[in-house]
């Protein structure tokens, strides 16, 4: 395992078994509106198919999964989330899911495996040359892959960053647009929307009546700009790429 790796699996044993990340738990709050589109998405492309959690934590999106896939096998660098994952999908009485602990990067699984591979937040911890052609290589003919991930153009959440370096990876890069350009090379067909630019100034709000519906509207607007005005997608927080050779 390389430095960079190596550097990966201590940072996400200790963020899962000690939660460094809490403090931005808030943030994730506005989260709900993007993950409304990003489940009614999944739930179409794993009923009844075989998945890959590519790179799964503890497990919660795994769940969501198990529920609907045919088979559901989830990787993590982290043997620590691999764990805890494994043993609460017993708990819950998933027996067609199963955990393992696995390099992301060289993909201990045949070609043309998945019916679809999914990932939240994992490929901008990557090299994005090795994980694009690994997802390609094990994706069945007709596959889907799809991505949940951070933007890194916004300079406010940039120095926000900046300033919590306890809380990411010193190797992590979010994703810019000539990584999109790079999945670009990699599969025939991209498509990507993208969430949260407005909707920030919610978070004030995340405990109040006042929070959903403004966080809706918020979301129409952010929506709203994006359609008018392109050049400001790249300024949004997180974006759902889903990628494709059919």
């Amino acid at each position: 395992m390389s430095d960079r790796l190596s550097r990966e699996k201590e940072y996400h044993n200790k963020a899962f078994s000690q939660g460094v990340r809490k403090a931005a738990d808030k943030y994730y709050t506005i989260h709900k509106i993007s993950l409304e589109k990003l489940y009614i998405l999944l739930q179409k492309h794993a009923s009844g198919k075989r998945v890959l959690e590519y790179g799964c934590g503890p497990g919660h999106n795994a769940f969501f999964l198990a529920q609907h896939a045919r088979e559901l096998t989830a990787i993590d660098i982290s043997d620590f989330a691999i764990e805890i994952a494994a043993q609460k999908a017993n708990e819950l009485g998933f027996k067609n899911a199963s955990f393992v602990e696995m390099n992301a990067e060289e993909l201990d699984f045949e070609d043309n495996s998945f019916d679809l591979v999914f990932g939240n937040s994992i490929i901008h911890h990557l090299d994005l040359e090795k994980s694009f052609t690994e997802i390609k290589r094990v994706l069945k003919p007709g596959g889907k892959a799809i991505f949940y991930e951070p933007l890194g153009h916004n300079m406010l959440i940039n120095q926000y960053r900046k300033v919590t370096p306890q809380m990411r990876t010193e190797d992590e890069h979010p994703l810019l647009m000539k990584d999109i350009t790079l999945a670009r090379q990699h599969f025939k067909n991209l498509n990507i929307n993208f969430y949260h630019l407005s909707t920030l100034a919610a978070v004030p709000l995340r405990n109040t009546f006042l929070f959903d519906p403004f966080l809706r509207f918020l979301n129409a607007t952010d929506q709203l700009i994006f359609s008018l005005f392109p050049f400001m997608k790249k300024q949004a927080w997180f974006c759902i790429l889903e990628l494709s050779d059919s």
